[in-house]
């Protein structure tokens, strides 16, 4: 059963020669009355065969086989490397065999050295890979879809997936060299928020602009700031607006795991999971449930205490 979905070929950029998809979600069936997703982040696989990577590969396997989770959530920097569709098969291979659905947004280091088809094109067979290019937005990018789990059949949660791109060549000091989610995808995203009838979550990998000045935070801020979206085209905006996503999780900042509540949104950074990455922090990943009542709770994993 192949999860991973495209269709009409189109060229754009980095975009070239990517298949766009329909606009249908995804369903996944839930295990138990609550919702568990596992968000890992940053893998940064490099050569693949050397101490780090392998390391990566074995914390991937150790955080996703602790639990029951219903969704491991890969947001984004899979790899920064010239070998990066190859280190790409291999994370699909390691992915594939722990039997639990995953998917992933794409980060800024991915189209380094490669496109986005170069990485699309291997995945071929896969049964618990659900992604799916998306529809083709105005400077959309690649990857933007949703997830809608089930209870017994019925909608019990969303999980929205965007692709925030990666550096830009022309911007200002103030922006930052970082891309944003474009108006394209903050329109599509109203169009489903608007209609939908249960709550949701966010995943993307460079964080909003909202994440600069975090307010009564738990967990660590290390790095020197906050690395954003360069612009601010309204997502925070909509998210408020219709009240339903009640969280916004992301990557990219490695010496950050820090997450707070703005406007009574839970903005959150993921766990760095990959040993080529930079940074000294533990590697783990990011839990977030869902209660049967609705209520969600988010906290950090560390591998180390996995395996204690």
């Amino acid at each position: 059963m192949m999860m991973f979905l495209l269709l009409g070929l189109v060229s754009c950029g980095q975009t070239t020669g990517v298949v766009y998809s329909d606009d249908e979600p995804f369903t996944i069936e839930m295990k138990n009355d609550s919702l568990k997703i596992l968000q890992l982040t940053d893998l940064h696989l490099t050569y693949g065969v050397d101490a780090y990577d392998r390391a990566t590969f074995q914390c991937i396997e150790t955080l996703v086989q602790s639990d029951d989770f219903d969704l491991v959530v890969i947001t984004g920097d899979m790899s920064l490397s010239p070998l990066g569709p190859k280190l790409f098969s291999k994370l699909i291979e390691v992915m594939e065999s722990l039997q639990v659905p995953w998917t992933f947004v794409f980060g800024n280091h991915e189209t380094d050295y490669n496109d986005y088809q170069d990485y699309l094109s291997r995945i071929k067979n896969t049964e618990y890979l659900y992604f799916k290019a998306g529809p083709q937005l105005d400077e959309g990018g690649v990857g933007n879809f949703r997830i809608v789990f089930t209870k017994d059949d019925v909608p019990f949660y969303t999980a929205y997936f965007l692709d925030s791109h990666a550096e830009r060549e022309v911007y200002t000091e103030e922006e930052g060299i970082y891309d944003y989610i474009h108006a394209s995808q903050v329109s599509w995203y109203q169009g489903h928020v608007s209609t939908d009838t249960t709550g949701s979550v966010m995943f993307m990998h460079i964080p909003l602009r909202q994440f600069i000045d975090p307010i009564d935070y738990t967990g660590l801020f290390l790095e020197d700031k906050v690395y954003p979206q360069g612009i601010d085209t309204g997502m925070f905006d909509a998210i408020t607006t219709y009240g339903r996503t009640t969280g916004v999780f992301v990557g990219h900042d490695h010496l950050n795991n820090f997450s707070f509540v703005l406007d009574h949104v839970l903005l959150a950074y993921g766990q760095i999971t990959g040993y080529n990455a930079y940074g000294d922090l533990d590697r783990g990943g990011r839990v977030i449930e869902v209660s049967q009542s609705g209520a969600m709770d988010t906290y950090i994993l560390l591998e180390k205490d996995v395996i204690e």
